[in-house]
């Protein structure tokens, strides 16, 4: 019986992975428009899965936004995914686990530039 118990134990102690160690931090523009939600960093764009975590977002994105379409800055903590999914249809996904930061984003001109200013 002590075998059994020692042997869990180790199973356990070295089976369980640490969620942590695979997440991956992402600072970009956030928003999230009726069913769907979307992260656009700088190099890249991510469909959210909507979890627990991003309907908690949102909640805390409604402080910031002046329309339902406006956009956030977030940083998250997450993971990232490439695997099939039947209703977001980006290639790369991304989960929230952690929600770092929230701001809100800057208005910048709604103006082509062409040449110098």
């Amino acid at each position: 019986m002590k075998r059994l118990i020692l042997y869990t134990l180790i199973i356990l102690g070295f089976g369980c992975k640490n969620k942590s160690e695979n997440l991956t931090v992402l600072k970009g523009s956030y928003i999230f428009f009726e069913d769907a939600a979307v992260l656009q960093t700088p190099n890249e764009i991510y469909g959210v899965y909507l979890n627990d975590k991003a309907v908690e977002l949102n909640k805390l994105a409604m402080s910031f936004k002046a329309r339902p379409s406006d956009a956030i800055i977030a940083e998250l903590k997450g993971i990232i995914s490439t695997d099939d999914h039947d209703k977001i249809l980006w290639e790369k996904k991304f989960e929230i686990v952690e929600i770092v930061s929230t701001s809100s984003k800057k208005e910048t001109k709604n103006t082509l530039i062409l040449g110098e200013e």
